[in-house]
């Protein structure tokens, strides 16, 4: 199979990024011929995907860079940088149309994102194009609408005007350029029921690819040690809208009983759009604890994992979650409301699931996982499940098959998601 990559930049990192580096590796060791079309500099390459045989990067440079004055205010440079990203795709766009009229591609393969380039107006002009999404805004924005109150006390007026009108356009854009795509890949059941709902994509056409997780990189601690101090309880993320961080602040004060058992340790950073960093002033300081950022590709995450006792994720929208697959593949539980898309298959020993924003029983369900994992015997039977589970639900071979598969089905016309082409 020969395949067209539109997608952010790879990194060494997690998020989207991490994600193209494993899954890029696993195509190139099955001899997939796969060309990548990406915005960003060819030097921003991790050393490992440039000794790849079978993948070659096609980069769009851009004239985007931070502290300029279209960059110093986060909003607006996360606007510009998109319009740069955008104009950057136009090009890589022209640039694989003429590639694949030398030497045809049997899919375009677009990650991460819904917008399409100039790819929407060549369709005609090339083969099937898969669409697999990490995100929607219409789901951002009902969250931003949702949580209101709690922006208010958190962002300021220009923030949240300026982020509402920015999720508003690209909800009306998302929902149109998603009918160019003929196939549409969901990370998870709850997202291939968003993208039914918000943008009329038919179940019967989407098929469910999560991501992969890195087993090598994220496993669990080998060595016999003997935990010192309170159990780490973490809760890694955004802080920022749909995440939860409310739920958090409100848990720490509702386990002050536990303050000697447990700490609640708090990592991430804001956004480029949204900033909740205000709401953690709230959080009791004998129970909780705000670390900040932590970079992925330092191994500081890795080791943070290793020594958790569990990880909670309240998230009221999340597609995927790639934070619950890295702790169960570490050995760490997890505790995440029934939005999370991540923790839709696993077995209740390795991760328990609440009903959203019902408070009473996430901390119910809290106090009963630390209760397990004080007790050794049952915490390495808990530990021994959340890595088996890891294993049978995210590894990269495992999910680079059924992205190859739900590739080969559109490639053949199995199915659409509408009949612009015909």
């Amino acid at each position: 199979m020969r395949i067209a990559w539109i997608g952010p930049m790879p990194s060494t990192e997690g998020g989207a990024g991490g994600v193209s580096n494993l899954l890029l590796c696993e195509l190139d060791a099955r001899q997939v011929e796969v060309d990548c079309y990406m915005p960003g500099n060819e030097e921003d390459l991790p050393q490992n995907l440039i000794e790849l045989k079978h993948v070659r990067f096609f980069c769009g440079p851009s004239a985007w860079s931070w502290d300029r004055w279209y960059s110093r205010n986060r909003l607006l440079g996360f606007i510009t940088g998109q319009v740069a990203n955008l104009r950057s795709e136009n090009r890589l766009a022209k640039m694989l149309l003429r590639n694949h009229q030398r030497k045809p591609y049997d899919v375009v393969y677009q990650f991460s994102h819904i917008e399409f380039s100039a790819l929407r107006h060549m369709r005609l002009k090339l083969p099937p194009i898969v669409l697999h999404p990490s995100v929607h805004a219409k789901g951002e924005l009902s969250s931003l609408r949702t949580e209101t109150h709690l922006s208010k006390m958190a962002e300021p007026f220009i923030m949240r005007i300026g982020a509402r009108a920015l999720l508003t356009a690209r909800s009306y854009v998302q929902s149109r350029h998603i009918r160019y795509a003929d196939v549409v890949l969901g990370l998870s059941e709850n997202f291939r029921r968003d993208l039914n709902r918000d943008y009329g994509v038919p179940l019967e056409l989407m098929s469910i690819v999560p991501n992969p997780v890195d087993l090598l990189k994220f496993k669990p601690e080998t060595r016999l040690t003997v935990r010192e101090g309170r159990m780490p309880v973490l809760f890694v993320s955004r802080i920022s809208v749909r995440k939860g961080v409310e739920m958090v602040v409100e848990l720490s004060h509702r386990l002050v009983d536990l303050a000697e058992k447990i700490e609640i340790l708090i990592v991430g950073d804001k956004t480029m759009w949204s900033d909740y960093t205000k709401l953690l002033s709230d959080v009791n300081p004998r129970v909780a604890r705000y670390v900040g950022a932590i970079d992925g590709s330092s191994g500081k995450m890795q080791q943070l994992y290793q020594t958790a006792g569990l990880l909670i994720q309240p998230s009221h929208y999340e597609p995927f979650g790639l934070t619950v697959a890295e702790a169960l593949a570490c050995g760490v539980p997890v505790v995440a409301s029934d939005k999370v898309g991540a923790a839709e298959n696993v077995k209740p020993l390795a991760c328990r699931t609440y009903e959203d924003g019902q408070m009473e029983v996430l901390e119910h369900t809290v106090r009963q996982l630390v209760v397990d994992m004080l007790d050794v015997t049952r915490a390495q039977t808990i530990r021994r499940a959340a890595r088996e589970e890891a294993e049978r639900l995210f590894s990269v071979q495992s999910i680079a098959s059924k992205l190859l598969e739900g590739m080969q089905q559109a490639s053949q016309g199995q199915y659409r998601v509408n009949s612009a082409k015909e």
